[in-house]
């Protein structure tokens, strides 16, 4: 006969909500009670109806996460493995998995929310990439759906939100060109909509207003392979910048293939400053200098929020949590000049 929490509740020697509290990841449950249940729940091989729990609770035990990007878009990209793998440390031992999709343009983007909000098959969502005038957001506060916001929600103080100070990110990025000796540098942003694009070009315009009279601002799709294509407009400009700074290290791998196939090098030929400090950034000679923006304290902070959401428990304050960044200086915004001096 198949052992039920009733039954793991008398071995154990305590009342079955704390069993269901155990089982739900309740930080609130004593940690020697917690042991003690998890390990009668071992011995008898007990394993919880996830499908009659989920009734109960009227959950689907899913966290929803949704990329907007052309087809292969992400692939080899690291910012998305490191999201995924934060998200599902997180989510390890606790009772919610994640339902991931990808949606190739604004309109099946919008389709797809549509049919989450209507079908209720995620608990809530973490929404990255934000957008000045982001339709998703407006959909899921109307329909009051728990969600948290990777990103910026631009002063609105009804979102919960978890981000850099991208503002700042920016800026010390392009300060540690100027102080290279750097007089002409440019930007490689993302999308123009996206608030994580205009919150580094602000950075980026408030630093470089010190050495040049006007910005070099250029836009592109994310990911590597449009970089590259934005890249070649860069360097055959009348306007080329002598450094650059790049959204992320992807973007910035492809800005490398387009300077190599040109036989360019970096920095030799363009020094270039990027963001996210992931393991691309030892592919380049010398390394790429990069901001780390810790996505794993990031995704911990949100994640945390949203579990807190569902389970209609006081999210953490405040609404807006602000992760510190970090620059690290490697070779590719060095001038080659300047190490051979030291």
């Amino acid at each position: 006969m198949r052992i039920t929490q009733a039954d793991i509740a008398k071995i154990a020697n305590v009342s079955q909500p704390t069993v269901s509290r155990v089982l739900s990841g309740d930080s609130r449950v004593e940690p020697t009670i917690r042991s003690r249940v998890l390990e009668v729940m071992s011995t008898h091989n007990y394993r919880p109806d996830a499908r009659a729990r989920s009734l109960r609770q009227k959950r689907a035990g899913l966290i929803g996460l949704v990329m907007k990007r052309p087809k292969g878009g992400l692939t080899d990209d690291p910012f998305f493995a490191s999201l995924m793998s934060a998200i599902m440390d997180f989510l390890v031992g606790k009772p919610y998995h994640l339902c991931a999709d990808m949606t190739l343009d604004e309109t099946s983007q919008v389709s797809l929310y549509d049919e989450l909000l209507r079908s209720r098959r995620v608990d809530g969502l973490i929404l990255v990439e934000s957008e000045a005038k982001d339709e998703r957001i407006h959909r899921l506060q109307a329909d009051q759906f728990p969600f948290v916001l990777i990103g910026n929600p631009l002063g609105n103080e009804d979102i919960l939100s978890v981000d850099n100070d991208n503002v700042h990110a920016g800026r010390i990025a392009t300060e540690h060109l100027v102080a290279q000796g750097f007089r002409k540098i440019g930007f490689l942003a993302g999308p123009p909509e996206t608030t994580v694009s205009r919150d580094r070009i602000e950075g980026y315009l408030q630093a470089s207003r010190a050495v040049q009279e006007r910005p070099l601002v250029w836009h592109s799709d994310f990911g590597a392979n449009a970089a590259r294509e934005t890249a070649r407009q860069i360097l055959e400009s009348p306007d080329r910048p002598e450094a650059l700074v790049v959204l992320d290290d992807f973007m910035a791998m492809g800005v490398v293939q387009r300077l190599r196939s040109a036989a360019q090098r970096v920095p030799d030929d363009m020094a270039l400053v990027s963001f996210n400090d992931s393991a691309l950034c030892q592919l380049v000679e010398g390394g790429l200098t990069s901001v780390g923006l810790n996505i794993e304290s990031i995704v911990y902070n949100a994640l945390d929020r949203l579990v807190r959401l569902i389970e209609d428990e006081a999210p953490s304050a405040p609404h807006r949590l602000v992760v510190p960044c970090e620059l690290s200086v490697r070779g590719s915004s060095v001038p080659r000049r300047e190490v051979a001096q030291r």
